[in-house]
């Protein structure tokens, strides 16, 4: 009569190390699609709206750059963070760590961008449009209301970024601990 000493522990090492290529590509694309998020967000923050006041001749062309940016950011975010949360539940079992903190964290990011690309962004076009595009002078209400979204906008992003350089971490760190 044989007697199976395996445990759940070698069970499961003996499964990673199977197939340790395909985890290894897996973390690669993670990390890779973090940092195209990451990279995206903060190139839109730090160079977009600084350039564009910087080399652009009226604050109505400077808003269109950056409502044509933000929404590319916002669509790239959405398409990133659908497959982050794909990539998340695929190797849910093969990691360990910190894996729910790491699918709020991408939930966060998601729910920051889609809150901006479905609300705060079509409402500050709409206040812009209702401004007539004079923004350095318009009635006080809807400055007031833009600047209110223009805060929030600023916010949900900040938000996404946070979340993002915290899941970079823990992603690059439970990938390393394997």
């Amino acid at each position: 009569m044989a007697v199976s000493t395996t445990t759940h522990q070698d069970t499961e090492r003996a499964a990673a190390a199977g197939s340790g290529v395909g985890y290894q590509v897996l973390a690669f694309v993670e990390v890779l699609l973090l940092g195209v998020w990451l990279g995206a967000m903060g190139f839109f923050s730090f160079a977009v709206p600084q350039s564009g006041f910087a080399v652009l001749p009226s604050r109505e062309l400077v808003g269109l750059l950056v409502t044509s940016t933000i929404t590319k950011v916002e669509i790239l975010g959405l398409v990133i963070g659908g497959l982050l949360i794909v990539i998340q539940l695929v190797s849910w079992r093969a990691r360990s760590g910190a894996k729910s903190i790491r699918l709020i964290l991408i939930g966060l990011m998601v729910v920051a961008v889609a809150l901006s690309h479905f609300w705060i962004t079509p409402e500050m076009v709409r206040l812009r449009e209702a401004m007539g595009w004079v923004i350095e002078f318009p009635p006080g209400t809807l400055r007031s209301q833009f600047n209110h979204l223009h805060g929030y906008s600023v916010g949900s992003l900040m938000v996404a970024m946070v979340a993002g350089m915290v899941t970079l971490f823990l992603t690059v760190r439970s990938w390393l601990k394997r």
